[in-house]
């Protein structure tokens, strides 16, 4: 009498192979990152960036207005993240079978650097990709709506832009300023960490604060250089305060802030407990 069941479908011979070398596979076929020189991108012909980007001339309060010099960052009022970029890959592999999907979108998601900015009224995923004629153009997406919770959970890697504008453009944008604008900030930067808070082992976090507040003013020598208040200077970057709630990250780095505090929030979140 015939079998009124099929017999079950016999093992696929590519699921035979270790792990690391079906991942090995995967790398050829999925879409994943890499970075790519941003003088390419943008045709500047690689001119070195000006030095007098590089210091920050700070009014102390609390020494009778004195001015004191503070390293930054050459970018510190740009963006980072720029030079990654997305390979666009074959995804249909996905639809394969459970264990090849699980293994790919772990791959995918896991180890693809993700450049998110975080403004007053958003957290926004920047997807930049590159073509075959090497042009880079990008696409952003609300980052918490866009991917489902268990794949936000997956991703390791991350490099975030905190921008606090001015209160100028604060009102203009958000009809928003001074301390509202700040608070709002970071509640967004808040909820971001809410998530971060529950990935489990992040490998890679680079946080930049975009200091929209610093201005750049010309001194009798003719050169310009970025000013800013003391008091003004430490509120903008206390919108990053919510990153001491992490704790565990392999490779934690804070830009466009003070040294000191670049200092605390590392140590902070590269330890092993967050702060109280």
């Amino acid at each position: 009498m015939a079998s009124l069941y099929s017999a079950p479908a016999e093992r696929s011979p590519f699921l035979h192979l270790p792990v690391e070398l079906r991942r090995q596979i995967y790398q050829y076929v999925l879409p994943h990152t890499s970075t790519f020189d941003v003088r390419f991108q943008r045709g500047d012909g690689g001119e070195p960036e000006r030095s007098e980007y590089n210091l920050t001339y700070v009014r102390e309060a609390s020494n009778n207005g004195a001015w004191k010099m503070q390293k930054t960052s050459p970018r510190s009022d740009r963006e980072v993240g720029n030079e990654i970029v997305w390979r666009r890959g074959c995804i249909a592999l996905l639809a394969t079978n459970h264990q090849i999907h699980e293994e790919c979108v772990d791959m995918i998601y896991g180890n693809g650097i993700f450049v998110i900015d975080v403004a007053f009224d958003s957290i926004k995923f920047k997807q930049r990709w590159r073509t075959a004629n090497n042009l880079t153009p990008s696409r952003s997406y609300l980052f918490l709506d866009h991917f489902s919770q268990r794949n936000l959970m997956r991703i390791k890697n991350y490099i975030i832009n905190v921008e606090h504008v001015d209160d100028y453009t604060g009102m203009i944008k958000y009809n928003c300023g001074g301390r509202g604008l700040t608070a709002g900030i970071r509640d967004r930067v808040q909820e971001l960490v809410d998530l971060l808070a529950v990935v489990p082992y992040l490998h890679r976090l680079q946080v930049h604060l975009i200091d929209g507040a610093i201005s750049r003013v010309r001194f009798p020598s003719g050169r310009v250089h970025r000013v800013q208040d003391e008091q003004n200077y430490s509120t903008s970057q206390a919108v990053l305060d919510p990153f001491k709630r992490l704790y565990g990250v392999r490779k934690a780095e804070m830009t466009g802030v003070s040294t000191p505090y670049a200092q605390v929030l590392e140590r902070s979140m590269t330890g092993a407990g967050g702060a109280s």
